[in-house]
């Protein structure tokens, strides 16, 4: 097993970085995800608490040859604490054969116009030959990602608040909207949920 520990800071404040949560997808930077499902949504003392089934295309080189799963589905159950303010994500695959891959991100508010992501994962391959090498190689391409969906983020907050710099809306950014607009984006998948999780779910 491999373990990768990392943060990042970005230039906005953590209720930015909130507003542009469920706005993540799809950027220039993340095209192998392909779908989202919200699974399950629900307020449970003033945490939002979701889960959401995502598909995304994986490719894997493996002794010169070239693995690709363009649906390999992914669990997201995400925290947000508008009060606190903090949000918890824990991610992990559910498919693959290759390997075990799980993420553990938590945001928090680092300087008055600053946010932190802190990042840990683990990777285990599977029962295939060699899995030192192969989880070695897993581990750095994980690395890269990282890079991607960072920049990712800050390709959709400079296009929701291009200046950081600027002083936020209340009317953006008001806490109460953020579980508003997390339930509204929750009526919107609601219809697509469904039949995904079921064929998934009907798969063993």
């Amino acid at each position: 097993m491999k373990f990768f520990e990392g943060e990042n800071v970005f230039q906005y404040s953590w209720l930015q970085v909130a507003h542009v949560f469920w706005y993540r997808y799809p950027n220039p930077f993340s095209k192998h995800v392909r779908t989202e499902d919200i699974l399950y949504r629900k307020v449970e003392e003033g945490i939002l608490h979701t889960k959401r089934l995502l598909t995304k295309t994986v490719r894997v080189s493996y002794f010169g040859y070239n693995i690709s799963i363009k649906n390999e589905p992914i669990i997201e159950e995400s925290f947000i604490d508008p009060k606190k303010q903090i949000i918890k994500t824990y991610t992990w695959n559910i498919g693959t054969a290759v390997a075990r891959i799980r993420e553990e991100c938590f945001y928090k508010p680092k300087e008055e116009k600053q946010t932190v992501i802190e990042r840990k994962a683990w990777i285990a391959s599977s029962k295939m030959y060699f899995p030192g090498i192969i989880e070695g190689y897993l581990i750095r391409r994980f690395e890269k990602n990282v890079t991607k969906t960072c920049k990712g983020l800050e390709f959709v907050l400079s296009n929701m608040f291009p200046s950081p710099l600027l002083q936020e809306k209340s009317s953006l950014i008001d806490k109460d909207k953020i579980c508003e607009k997390a339930r509204k984006a929750k009526d919107i998948a609601k219809s697509g949920a469904v039949p995904i999780f079921t064929a998934y779910a009907n798969r063993g």
